[in-house]
């Protein structure tokens, strides 16, 4: 993706979000998590599980990608709080219409904030809600809502949560309530200003602005998914080639780096069965005996052998030791790695 194609999609992200107030249209699995109140003022609580994410911001992830390796990049990726979006319905005709809010969970800490929250009133107005600090997440629905977010094997029946069919949206969850949950009440009439023609040209807008966002959601997010890919196998190749100037720096014998990622077919085919072998790990580790390459007798028999230890991951050679006396190992006769191979 070029530079102009990344700024636009980025522009048509950041218009379809200020547009919409961050509506959720990659739907993954949405559920009713939490129910309050008696009629006529109950209230319901959505989300939707493909709006959880890392709050790890993605320059900090590639910083961590290329200084640290993927597995401290996943770790902290994971131990960054959640960010998740919640739809919050409400029933009475004072009450708003509903609110989307925008929340962080800090998981390990049992705390949260509200970075912003849009609210829609029946009399199509629209309000905006300051972001509030850390603090502990209180009872009832917002600790529903970091368990949702934070336990995804909590997502059940069990712990008070109803997986809906249909995606939990904007456009969605106030028709949804009332047409599924809150059957015996009655819908408070809206009020506008707006005529029906603008009131349906306003909701095509919101369509479209939907269908734009999600193609530009999906965009960025393969955009961040290759950068991410193309950092960590940035990163795995710099570790590979400091772990294999490392092991040339302390070899006894070049010829035993020629081994490095031949399959252990052809290592057992050339050096033949082991003196011994073991698991450990993710590793198979192979012993070979080599001896020195001038016969010795007696006592200096056993001195002059060179001792190779391969170690064998996803059926390569992935590194080896070699142990022995003096310049055993470096006068050793190594088999050499057929150049076919």
């Amino acid at each position: 993706m070029d530079s102009r194609t990344n700024t636009a999609t980025r522009a048509a992200w950041a218009a379809c979000l200020a547009a919409l107030a961050s509506a959720p249209v990659c739907a993954g699995e949405s559920f009713l998590l939490h129910r309050y109140g008696e009629r006529p003022a109950r209230g319901l609580i959505y989300a939707d599980s493909s709006w959880i994410e890392s709050a790890l911001p993605p320059e900090d992830e590639s910083r961590i990608l290329f200084a640290d390796g993927p597995d401290a990049a996943m770790s902290a990726r994971e131990a960054a709080p959640r960010s998740i979006q919640v739809f919050e319905v409400m029933e009475h005709e004072s009450a708003p219409d509903k609110i989307v809010h925008r929340l962080q969970f800090d998981c390990a800490r049992g705390r949260m904030r509200s970075t912003s929250a849009d609210v829609y009133r029946r009399n199509d107005t629209q309000d905006t809600l300051a972001p509030t600090d850390w603090a502990p997440t209180p009872a009832g629905w917002m600790s529903q809502a970091q368990r949702f977010a934070c336990e995804p094997a909590s997502r059940t029946a069990e712990h008070g949560m109803t997986r809906l069919d249909s995606a939990a949206n904007l456009l969605s969850v106030v028709d949804l309530s009332w047409q599924r949950f809150w059957t015996d009440g009655k819908r408070p009439r809206y009020t506008s200003s707006r005529s029906k023609t603008q009131i349906a040209a306003r909701r095509q807008e919101v369509e479209g602005a939907l269908a734009r966002l999600s193609g530009a959601m999906d965009q960025v997010h393969a955009e961040l998914r290759d950068q991410q890919e193309d950092a960590r196998a940035q990163a795995e190749a710099a570790a590979r080639s400091a772990r294999a100037s490392e092991r040339r720096e302390r070899t006894p014998n070049p010829t035993l780096e020629s081994w490095i990622d031949a399959p252990l077919q052809l290592l057992v085919g050339t050096w033949g069965d082991p003196v011994s072998y073991r698991d450990e790990d993710r590793s198979r580790l192979l012993h070979y005996l080599l001896p020195a390459a001038e016969p010795r007798r007696g006592p200096a028999a056993d001195a002059g052998r060179c001792t190779i230890k391969f170690i064998v991951r996803n059926g390569t050679v992935f590194d080896y030791t070699a142990s022995g006396a003096g310049n055993s190992c470096e006068n050793a006769a190594v088999p050499a790695r057929s150049v076919s191979m």
